[in-house]
C-alpha cells in the first residue's frame, strides 16, 4: 500500500529539517513509538479494531541534504509471527508565499495482521497516524527551536540510526562457536604443556 499526504506548515523548510532530521524529532514525533533500553524500540498499531504491536528497528537515511529523507521501521509482532515493513520518504521545500511543504509518501507492506487487516484498515491506520504526526509536528515547530550546529562546522549531519538492529541469532551463534573453539584451543595447550613438563 502507498499512502501519500502533503501539508503546508508555518515554518521555515529549514526549521523543519533540523526538528525532524538533525534534531531526531521524527522518531519522537511518530505516534505509537517508543524507545527502549539495548537500541530497541516498539511500535503499536490499531488494525481493523485490534492493537498490534511490532519489536523492531528503524533507520534514518538523507537522500539529500535539507531536502530528502528516508525513515524505515521494521519489525515483527510481539504476539504473532507477522512482520511490517514501513518506508517513508519525505520532502521539504519552500512553500510559495512563506513556510514549507512537506510531502510524505508512505509504503507499507507485511505479512501476518497488517496483511490480514486488508488495505483499507491499514489506510485508516496510516492516515491516523500521520494526523498525529502533523498536529504534533505543529505543536513542535511553535516552541522555540533548538541550535543545530552548521554542517561542515563539526562534521557532516548525522546519519541517524534511530533504533538499531539488534544482531541477528546467526551472528550471535558464530560468535558462540568461535569463542567456544578458543576456550578449546587454550585448554588443549595447557594439558600439552602439563604432559610435557610431567614427562620431564
Amino acid at each position: 500500500m502507498t499512502y501519500i499526504e502533503e501539508m503546508r506548515l508555518a515554518a521555515a523548510p529549514e526549521r523543519v529539517w533540523s526538528l525532524l532530521v538533525l534534531e531526531g524529532g521524527a522518531a519522537d514525533l511518530l505516534p505509537g513509538l517508543r524507545r527502549a533500553e539495548g537500541g530497541r524500540g516498539t511500535v503499536r498499531a490499531t488494525l481493523a479494531g485490534h492493537a498490534v504491536t511490532y519489536r523492531g528497528y528503524g533507520r534514518q537515511h538523507i537522500e539529500e541534504p535539507g531536502k530528502r529523507v528516508t525513515w524505515t521501521l521494521s519489525g515483527r509482532e510481539v504476539r504473532g509471527a507477522g512482520r511490517a515493513h514501513i518506508e517513508t520518504r519525505a520532502r521539504v521545500r519552500e512553500a510559495p508565499g512563506g513556510g514549507c511543504d512537506l510531502r510524505l509518501t508512505i509504503l507499507v507492506d507485511g505479512r501476518g495482521r497488517i496483511d490480514e487487516a486488508g488495505a483499507e484498515a491499514q489506510e485508516r491506520a496510516v492516515s491516523q497516524g500521520v494526523a498525529r504526526f502533523r498536529r504534533a509536528l505543529e505543536t513542535q515547530l511553535r516552541q522555540e527551536p533548538v541550535r543545530v550546529a552548521e554542517p561542515g562546522a563539526a562534521g557532516p549531519p548525522p546519519q541517524l540510526e534511530i533504533l538499531p538492529p539488534v544482531q541477528s541469532g546467526v551472528m550471535l551463534r558464530e560468535r558462540r562457536l568461535a569463542g567456544a573453539l578458543g576456550l578449546a584451543a587454550l585448554a588443549a595447550s595447557v594439558w600439552l604443556a602439563w604432559r610435557y613438563l610431567r614427562r620431564r
